[in-house]
């Protein structure tokens, strides 16, 4: 196994874990009164989701060593400060969430940029793809949450 897979796995216990800490606070939550699904069962799913792409992750990574030359895996090497700063941002982001500092759309097209660029090791042709990405993702997500869904979000 070389490094890339083994960053691969480490990576997707991590996530595994999380996911495990967010079914476990989701079980506690109440059902809905006004809205038909509740607040449980969309961070449910997706927890269930993630795992399972995790779970494949690791499954691909195990199921046949990929041989690499030195030069692929140099360019192929996972970045330590992608993942501290994905690390530190993901707290950031929960954390704002919590408190509801900023709208939920602006929020995460603000986590995603962050994390997207981080990902592409800052190289500035990748801004804008990472901007446009982030900025769908992050209004899509919230119209489909609280229209689609009705969820409540920090709006």
């Amino acid at each position: 196994m070389n490094l890339l897979q083994r960053f691969e796995v480490w990576v997707s216990l991590l996530v595994i874990l999380i996911c495990l800490v967010f079914l476990w606070e989701s079980w506690d939550l109440p059902p809905g009164s006004f809205e038909p699904l509740g607040s449980g069962p969309v961070p449910q799913a997706t927890a269930f989701i993630v795992i399972f792409c995790a779970g494949l992750v690791i499954f691909k990574a195990l199921r046949k060593p990929v041989q690499l030359s030195e030069d692929e895996e140099a360019k192929e090497r996972p970045s330590i400060s992608a993942g501290l700063i994905i690390s530190f941002a993901t707290v950031i982001y929960t954390l704002m969430l919590h408190f509801r500092l900023m709208p939920f759309a602006w929020m995460t097209t603000l986590f995603l940029i962050i994390t997207i660029w981080s990902l592409e090791k800052f190289e500035k042709k990748k801004i804008l793809p990472a901007l446009i990405t982030a900025i769908v993702i992050g209004f899509a997500s919230e119209y489909l949450f609280t229209e689609v869904f009705i969820v409540d979000l920090p709006t």
